[in-house]
């Protein structure tokens, strides 16, 4: 099996069958694993950019096309926009591959509308149409922002990105985060370090854990900032990691086996009040700070769940207070950029973290965001009682 047509596989199991991208792509293994990985991927960041030009060179509704072979066709359409391939060789692999695909009939099909493309050149849209970014997304975006630094966000979010690490080493060779202490970038994992974007670790440093503390995460999988709370407590403190999620909680489990792994739903924690000196809650939100990673949220993303989301995260802080000692510290964070899921919740004595100079101040928090910083898009804010 070829590498288009794998990759057109990948491609239909993402935007169709549910699958995420960085679990199924996630693990290239051999070169060839990677080019699939690249292809799919690239098809992603391009999909507005792809149906236009489909719809366009096609002169039919996508809708009318075979799954498959329009899958095929944004490959095609992706990798045209890269420029690796030269444009002859992308048009006659496609072609080979819808054969591969089952799909003889349209091999003419495809012959012509990518010929259509290539003699048209790809149409000139802003990074938002390019993304694919539904409409009522971009224009709320627009509002809370400006069009500029919108139209960056969007353009910074659909580049790939880097492997992030997590590590005290003052003579690493790695390139440091700008205003995220012990945060690395690099091409690919290195096991001295924890593997985690910056914004993420941002989060759990922000938290301030002293050795033998009591700590909380309460939103805990997959457990990447549990790793860096327990490393924090030591071996005199207890941290306990809570999800709803049984698989989920089952896999951070073995991650990270140092913490206390409870599946509980946060809105009814099995605590009692003023149990915990640092309570961390990074809370279910719509994900549209790790479109790099996850470009396909963009397929999925409705504007009435992001209105549900921010409800639960509303309920979530409510619980997350009353778990707090008195002179203690919750961290409330999301990685989201919308308005009603970050700056609605905090306000009275909310504040930013301190040491922390990556992204921009926004609202009574800290905002994240590839377009701010070499990060995935994050808010923090933090609530010392």
């Amino acid at each position: 099996m070829t590498a288009r047509v794998r990759a057109a596989r990948a491609l239909g199991r993402i935007l169709r069958g549910g699958a995420w991208s960085n679990v199924l792509l996630g693990n290239a293994g051999d070169d060839e694993g990677r080019v699939v990985a690249a292809l799919t991927m690239d098809a992603l960041r391009t999909h507005g950019l792809a149906d236009t030009a489909l719809g366009e060179a096609s002169g039919r509704p996508l809708a009318k096309i075979q799954d498959e072979v329009r899958d095929l066709l944004r490959i095609a359409v992706g990798e045209l926009d890269r420029g690796r391939t030269p444009p002859e060789i992308v048009t006659s692999a496609s072609v080979d591959a819808v054969r591969e695909l089952g799909h003889p009939r349209a091999a003419g099909f495809v012959n012509g509308v990518l010929r259509s493309v290539v003699s048209s050149g790809l149409p000139d849209l802003g990074a938002a149409e390019r993304l694919g970014v539904p409409e009522w997304l971009r224009g709320r975006v627009r509002a809370e922002w400006g069009a500029a630094e919108a139209e960056r966000f969007w353009a910074a979010s659909a580049e790939p990105a880097r492997v992030g690490l997590y590590g005290v080493d003052p003579e690493s060779s790695h390139d440091r985060v700008p205003g995220v202490p012990d945060a690395w970038l690099a091409d690919r994992p290195d096991p001295a370090f924890q593997v985690i974007d910056p914004a993420s670790a941002a989060v759990a440093r922000a938290l301030e854990v002293e050795p033998g503390e009591r700590v909380l995460d309460l939103a805990a999988a997959p457990g990447g900032k549990t790793a860096i709370l327990l490393a924090a407590t030591g071996p005199a403190g207890l941290v306990v990691a809570v999800d709803h999620h049984a698989r989920r909680t089952r896999t951070a489990a073995e991650r990270v086996p140092g913490a206390h792994w409870v599946r509980a739903d946060g809105r009814h924690p099995p605590f009692d009040a003023g149990t915990f000196d640092r309570v961390l809650l990074d809370a279910p939100c719509s994900g549209l700070g790790t479109l790099r990673r996850r470009p396909e949220i963009l397929r999925r993303v409705q504007e009435s769940e992001v209105d549900r989301l921010a409800h639960l995260q509303g309920d979530l802080i409510d619980q997350a207070k009353a778990l707090v000692k008195p002179g203690g510290r919750l961290v409330f964070s999301v990685c989201t950029v919308l308005a009603s899921e970050t700056t609605a919740h905090v306000d009275g004595g909310w504040r930013e973290p301190d040491g922390l100079s990556a992204g921009r101040p926004w609202g009574k928090g800290r905002l994240l965001a590839p377009h701010l910083g070499p990060t995935d898009g994050m808010f923090v804010s933090i609530l010392d009682s």
